[in-house]
């Protein structure tokens, strides 16, 4: 197909972005859509070639293949290679195995399915993971062998027939994407054929200008990029992605392919030498900027300075340059390419490198390839400090799904209720002397409040089923004559955010304390007319940054264990302490802040034992550690009512 210099200028749009957001540059909220971007691109490029190679009977799906692999193959293996002894000198032994299961994932090209599986909640931070991009190659594989197999299917190309197949699978996949988010928003994310119909726009695009001189459109090429910049300034982490509002980016991509012909302006803008210049190394660009900005935040104790991340980001746009020339171009077909010029040497090349990764990373997954820094005893038993605290079992994350898993005996006495920090106090309990007998009812970001719940401005299915999960709790404990104390725990999210009640209306995010207090009124009256004795646990003091991962490195790296302990009145949240204080009146609160704060100073590491595994949850060993020493059911007998 004839070089469109624009185009190339089309992705420095997608690729800045992109860079910027995840550099922590918060102008660019909804840089992430460059991604969708580069999807619709590679969509249009790749289906030019295949539809246009078919019409002159060239086409080949060997050659296809072999573009493809000197194209991805060898910059992504230089990009891996490096991260390797990066990963293995910094990370902790829980995240390094993420890294070498994702490194292998990556290498086979189905890293979005290791993201989706290892998503949600309780997942590893997604700026602390140096291969989390990777999901975007896979995705964009994955169709690359599909659909070369789907064009040969549909036969002789004909606009009309190709319109309307593509066209009505881009719609089941739009519908997908619409349902999946308001159903599995983590999962959806990374689904391949929630992403698909972004790709088949770029298709749809080809079929159109297939063997057409199309003529520039200054209105709609300037529309075009208006719907993208649009979306990289006013989009941000709460639009849910993908679904119906995608649809902005990537019709704004469709109208500058389509309409941003040379004499507009865009391509005017586009198709200058920085832009087309930054154009051609962004797949190198974006390929090293995830690794070099995580690696950043991995190794630093603290949030690394936006001036730190901005130059990163420079960087890996320098080694970018460096990439291209050395690395892409020598593979590449045409003048420059010296290096694997014969194709069964290159697919010779491209299983072994394939098959290399994925050994490294499964092997060393198997096998514990840790840095010695963590893998002493001593630094392991830190280390376990940041497994995740899903209390009795990991089914317990929602125990909705798994009643009989989340209870230590057939006659519990009592009942742990509530979200995430409701499973981290369940170890503590368990360190008592006696431990009681209980039952635990959870679901992650539940509140345990009846009536009401946190959501978005959207009612998600989340939310529904939180709704759902405290009513049949309530109706459970009705029946438990055993269950004498009932603990309720959460650190109340629904403060400051827009709440959904059970009859279907949401309410604004606002100063709603006083309908919350009122709801905990109806709920711990309800607990108590059933005879139960009920109290709350108030949440951890928190900074709001990740003081276990701080605690675990501070060790590893300065032999520090107070490095991460934080001022007291630093950790003071307004609202929250309005809402608790107010809640004291209602029900017995115990604060945990009093046990690990000294009313100054708040100790992270206490006795050798890391209190966080995260920002706010107690690790299972401090769980333990401050149960034991504070005797959380003792606690709980003598104050309850």
């Amino acid at each position: 197909m004839k070089y469109r210099a624009e185009i190339d200028g089309l992705r420095t749009v997608a690729v800045v972005p992109v860079v910027l957001f995840h550099a922590g540059w918060d102008v660019f909220s909804g840089g992430y859509v460059g991604v969708d971007v580069f999807f619709v691109i590679s969509g249009f490029l790749i289906t030019s070639i295949i539809i246009g190679e078919r019409a002159e009977g060239r086409f080949s799906i060997l050659r296809f293949y072999e573009r493809r692999a000197r194209r991805i193959l060898p910059a992504l293996f230089v990009v891996l290679a490096a991260t390797l002894p990066f990963a293995w000198a910094w990370m902790p032994p829980d995240a390094f195995e993420d890294f070498l299961r994702s490194l292998a994932f990556a290498a086979l090209f189905i890293s979005n399915v290791h993201f989706w599986e290892y998503s949600g909640y309780f997942a590893q931070a997604s700026e602390m993971r140096p291969l989390l991009h990777t999901w975007s190659l896979a995705v964009e594989e994955q169709y690359y062998v599909f659909f070369p197999l789907l064009m040969a299917a549909l036969g002789a190309f004909s606009r009309r027939k190709h319109i309307a197949v593509i066209g009505v699978l881009a719609f089941l996949s739009l519908a997908l994407s619409e349902w999946g988010w308001r159903n599995y928003p983590e999962e959806n994310f990374f689904f391949t054929f929630s992403r698909m119909w972004e790709l088949f726009a770029g298709s749809l695009c080809a079929f159109i200008a297939f063997r057409r001189e199309l003529r520039g459109n200054q209105i709609l090429s300037l529309i075009g990029m208006g719907l993208i910049l649009w979306s990289v300034f006013a989009y941000d982490a709460s639009v849910p992605f993908p679904s119906v509002y995608t649809l902005v980016p990537v019709i704004g991509t469709a109208l500058v392919l389509l309409f941003a012909q040379q004499g507009t302006a865009v391509a005017w803008v586009l198709s200058r030498k920085l832009p087309v210049a930054i154009g051609l190394i962004s797949y190198s660009a974006y390929l090293w900027h995830q690794p070099l900005l995580a690696f950043a935040r991995i190794r630093s104790l603290h949030e690394p300075s936006l001036w730190l991340m901005s130059g990163l980001a420079l960087a890996s746009f320098a080694l970018a340059a460096l990439t291209w020339h050395y690395v892409e171009q020598p593979f590449r077909s045409g003048p420059h390419r010296m290096l694997l010029p014969a194709r069964p040497a290159l697919f010779g090349a491209s299983l072994a490198g394939i098959a290399a990764f994925a050994a490294i990373g499964m092997a060393g997954k198997s096998t514990d390839w840790s840095n010695a820094a963590f893998a002493s005893p001593m630094m392991r038993a830190y280390g376990q400090s940041l497994r995740i605290n899903h209390g009795l079992n990991d089914a317990c994350a929602d125990s909705f799904k798994a009643p009989e898993a989340c209870r230590t005996g057939d006659a519990p006495e009592l009942l742990i209720w509530g979200d995430s920090y409701a499973m981290h106090l369940v170890p503590g309990f368990l360190a008592s002397d006696p431990a009681p007998v209980l039952k635990q009812s959870t679901i992650y970001s539940c509140s345990p409040v009846l009536g009401v719940t946190a959501t978005t401005d959207r009612a998600t299915e989340h939310a529904l089923h939180c709704l759902n999960f405290n009513a049949r709790t309530l109706d459970w404990l009705a029946g438990q004559d055993s269950v004498t104390h009932v603990v309720l725990s959460s650190p109340f999210h629904l403060v400051g955010t827009n709440l959904l009640t059970s009859e279907g209306k949401i309410i604004p995010a606002g100063d709603n304390t006083d309908l919350l207090i009122a709801a905990m009124q109806n709920t711990v009256t309800a607990i108590r007319a059933l005879g139960k004795k009920v109290i709350v646990f108030a949440p951890t003091p928190s900074l709001g940054t990740d003081l276990g991962t701080c605690a675990v490195k501070a060790i590893a790296y300065l032999n520090d264990e107070a490095y991460c302990d934080f001022d007291q009145a630093s950790a003071r949240n307004a609202a929250l302490e309005t809402f608790f204080d107010r809640l004291a009146q209602v029900v017995p609160v115990v604060t945990l802040e009093d046990m690990i704060c000294d009313g100054t100073r708040c100790d992270v590491v206490q006795d050798g034992v890391v209190l966080y595994r995260d920002a706010g949850h107690l690790s299972i060993p401090g769980s333990r550690w401050l149960g034991a020493r504070h005797d959380f059911w003792g606690l709980t007998r003598n104050r309850a009512e």
